[in-house]
């Protein structure tokens, strides 16, 4: 999924399966970053939704 812009971001794709790894999650780079550009995602749209008028 692409939002459309490339903004800096602190948690990169091997950040997250690491931290996916500590929890028991096996995936892989690829599908990291998928899941992490669906999340950015949401959380703009949630940011958007309640507390811009």
């Amino acid at each position: 999924m692409e939002t459309g812009t490339k903004e800096k971001r602190k948690i990169t794709s091997a950040d997250a399966v690491a931290i996916l790894k500590k929890s028991g999650v096996e995936i892989d780079e690829k599908k990291a970053g998928e899941v992490l550009d669906m999340m950015y995602f949401l959380a703009k749209l949630i940011v958007n939704q309640n507390f811009k008028t």
